[in-house]
């Protein structure tokens, strides 16, 4: 397998995969994300010459760990919607 058949059959999916795993806050949904891009980088470790495909989901998995997505207090924090108070506030 070459990297071109590797992203075909396992990136791109994957990554759509992983990108609907990582919407909302459920940490039980990024955690299985995680699995899924730490599988991803293995198999394009795997395929000879998908080192750099490797590095670059990678940086998408540090993005994700930036963000703190998946993390106990991501949880906690409010929505904006819950937050906001334009066109939402009452004044008397």
């Amino acid at each position: 397998m070459d990297v071109l058949q590797a992203w075909l059959l396992v990136g791109v999916p994957g990554l759509v995969i992983v990108a609907a795993l990582f919407v909302g806050h459920s940490r039980v949904r990024a955690y299985a994300g995680y699995i899924l891009l730490a599988a991803i980088v293995g198999v394009f470790l795997a395929v000879d010459g998908g080192a750099i495909s490797a590095g670059i989901i990678g940086m998408v998995a540090v993005a994700l760990v930036a963000t703190s997505q998946g993390s106990p207090d991501e949880a906690d924090r409010p929505e904006h919607h819950q937050t906001r108070d334009r066109f939402t506030h009452v004044t008397d």
